[in-house]
């Protein structure tokens, strides 16, 4: 399939909104999770594991509303820089680097789900759309010699560097939680 110039601009621009619908789903489920799980003491430690990194990232929608908040603006400000010098491939670095970060959360979920064998915020959409969607953005910018495993391989360490800013929303959450 060939893809234009139009076609992968769009496709840029859809990141935010996937973002958007994935956390929506998070951000719609996350209370009644957590209050389900409140007092179950989980069996395995893999389980402990997954229910005590939910409450890290936000035990309640409003603190992951606020964390979201912060991850958006961050997402929207990359996805806005690289729509507009599309045919630069080192302007694709951050916005590789974010994608990376948000196609390999999905998993997360998944594995979340496999491990307390129930739902988990987020997989659905993480099933549906996420991983569709940064499968189709990779392919469509490699396609079009956008990006090259080079690109990738060094969108890595900023992938990692983007993880510990991502999370300064779940701080913001909790300080400003209301």
């Amino acid at each position: 399939m060939s893809y234009t110039p139009f076609f992968i601009e769009a496709v840029i621009w859809l990141f935010p909104i996937i973002f958007m619908f994935h956390v929506l789903e998070e951000i719609i489920t996350v209370d009644s999770f957590m209050a389900k799980f409140k007092n179950k003491v989980p069996r395995s430690f893999l389980a402990k594991l997954a229910l005590n990194v939910k409450k890290m990232l936000g035990a309640n929608s409003s603190q992951f509303s606020i964390a979201v908040t912060w991850i958006l603006l961050i997402i929207t400000f990359i996805t806005f820089k690289t729509a507009f010098h599309i045919p630069m491939g080192d302007n694709f670095l951050l916005f590789i680097a974010a994608l990376n970060i948000f196609f390999l959360q999905a998993f997360s979920h998944i594995g979340q789900t496999f491990i307390l064998r129930v739902y988990t915020p987020g997989v659905i959409t993480a099933f549906v759309i996420v991983i569709p969607y940064s499968l189709l953005t990779y392919s469509c910018l490699f396609e079009l010699g956008l990006i090259d495993g080079h690109l990738l391989f060094k969108s890595i360490p900023f992938s990692m560097v983007m993880v510990p800013i991502f999370l300064i929303g779940n701080l913001l959450g909790r300080r400003y939680n209301l």
